[in-house]
């Protein structure tokens, strides 16, 4: 309104002796227009008295004004646009639209994207399809890993986390995709593909915290104690991420080029994943200390492979914020974040993968094993040692001798080791029964016992019509 003229357009640019210099300072308005070269054209008087140079008209009492800049510098900036007017008390009155680009309208690639956004969407792009290659893979060794019995819940969990983290590039991909096309795009969408990342990341962390105090590898169940520390550091640490979201949307100044991790919500969360590597590593040696058995080869490895990956984050964060440019900040922690978390993935897909050429690899008990387990057993302290580094089978000179007291001689199926895939418990104990009352004709019976489950052959039946009868915890015979 003409009450409110002349109000200016201000063109600041990210060097310190501008924008830097007149931001929350003290410093009054003409000392703020004052920093800027007067041969730059960077004040822009929004006065219908000089329409070639703002574009404005005047048209009852308003003023209106349509015009285009364009910014050419050395190298990349940050441009910050501000209103003023020192010559009036009333304050400032005006309702602006301003829709600013890079590069010609046929370029999408660059069309709507600052700077430091240029490789951003390619780079997602090229993520999603790796990602992609990689849940197939990992759905493919699953459904091995289920046939054998040894789908763990550990295994379970690195499923959900390549799940979420393709779930997660997917969406802020898609996002960017309709960025490129109308310079809007999706915040929701994008914020919703973070949160699907963030969340990958904790149930990966929470998976190599377990691997490391031996969870599913060398003990059944952790410590009441260890169990609930755990908790309580994956609650704080899930709370950091949800705080750094809130921080960012609600706290964030758009008049700051600011870094997410550059506030002390970011730097209490890269402290918390260097204790996190400090308690995983602690935890590794600790099992390694206990008797990891045939499992050594493996710990090696994954306390090599989760040290690099808990350590990146940290080391990102602190060099993205001290020797990064800022315009160029967005593309390379997208690129290294993402190059983080798939070199993770990838290096334990590849050290768990079952195959027999993998001698890292670390499930030899099966999951209804665990199931089977008394109530006594799950009621110790703890049970590093309860899982035997050959549990597929009882070993071989208790095979040899349940089998020789029977009368019976060992196949060769049996010699060559195929007790493997056919006896899934290596709790069980072979002990040979003698029953007194039966038949001469009828063989002694060989009972098989298994904690919390009994087996026995009912030798009222023929030879040749064996039956067996299980008698469960709760009392019931099934047949």
């Amino acid at each position: 309104m003409q009450l409110f003229a002349v109000q200016n357009l201000l063109l600041y640019y990210d060097t310190d002796t501008q924008w830097p210099a007149v931001y929350k300072t003290n410093k009054t308005c003409r000392e703020k227009e004052a920093v800027m070269a007067a041969g730059q054209n960077q004040v822009i008087s929004l006065s219908a008295k000089t329409p070639f140079l703002s574009g404005c008209s005047e048209e009852d009492d308003v003023i209106t004004c349509v015009n285009d800049r364009r910014f050419r510098s050395a190298r990349e900036r940050w441009w910050f646009l501000a209103i003023s007017n020192c010559n009036t008390t009333k304050g400032l009155n005006l309702q602006y639209k301003f829709h600013m680009t890079n590069g010609p309208p046929e370029d999408y690639w660059r069309h709507h994207f600052s700077a430091d956004e240029f490789y951003i969407l390619p780079l997602l792009i090229t993520f999603l399809f790796i990602y992609v290659v990689l849940l197939f893979a990992v759905l493919i060794f699953a459904v091995e890993l289920r046939s054998r019995q040894l789908l763990h819940t550990t295994y379970r969990q690195f499923i959900v986390s390549v799940m979420l983290q393709t779930l997660g590039i997917g969406t802020q991909g898609f996002s960017y995709a309709r960025y490129a096309g109308d310079g809007i795009g999706s915040p929701l969408l994008k914020d919703i593909g973070r949160f699907l990342e963030a969340a990958s990341e904790n149930i990966f962390l929470l998976m190599l915290m377990l691997l490391a105090q031996g969870y599913t590898v060398t003990k059944g169940r952790l410590k009441l104690s260890a169990a609930v520390r755990l908790t309580i550091f994956m609650c704080l640490y899930s709370a950091g991420q949800i705080a750094l979201f809130a921080w960012e949307n609600q706290l964030f100044d758009p008049g700051e080029v600011l870094y997410l991790y550059e506030s002390p919500v970011g730097h209490g969360l890269a402290s918390l994943r260097i204790i996190a590597w400090a308690r995983a590593l602690l935890s590794t040696a600790q099992t390694l200390a206990k008797g990891a058995g045939s499992k050594v080869r493996f710990y090696k490895r994954f306390a090599t492979l989760a040290a690099l990956w808990f350590i990146s984050g940290p080391i990102l964060v602190l060099v993205s914020s001290l020797w990064v440019d800022k315009w160029v900040r967005e593309t390379v922690w997208c690129g290294a974040s993402h190059t983080i978390a798939l070199a993770g993935h990838i290096a334990f897909c590849v050290l768990t993968r079952p195959s027999r050429a993998n001698a890292n690899f670390p499930y030899h008990v099966r999951t209804s094993q665990v199931g089977v387990m008394t109530p006594t057993m799950r009621e110790t302290e703890d049970e590093e040692n309860t899982f035997n580094q050959h549990a597929y089978a009882p070993s071989s000179a208790v095979i040899e001798q349940a089998l020789g007291q029977m009368g019976r001689k060992t196949s060769p199926h049996q010699q060559n080791g195929d007790w493997a895939s056919h006896v899934p418990v290596g709790l069980f104990t072979v002990s040979q029964q003698v029953n007194n009352n039966a038949s001469s004709m009828t063989p002694a019976a060989a009972e098989v016992t298994t904690p919390g489950v009994s087996t026995e052959s009912d030798n009222s039946l023929s030879p040749d019509h064996e039956q067996r009868r299980i008698t469960t915890q709760d009392g019931v015979q099934k047949f």
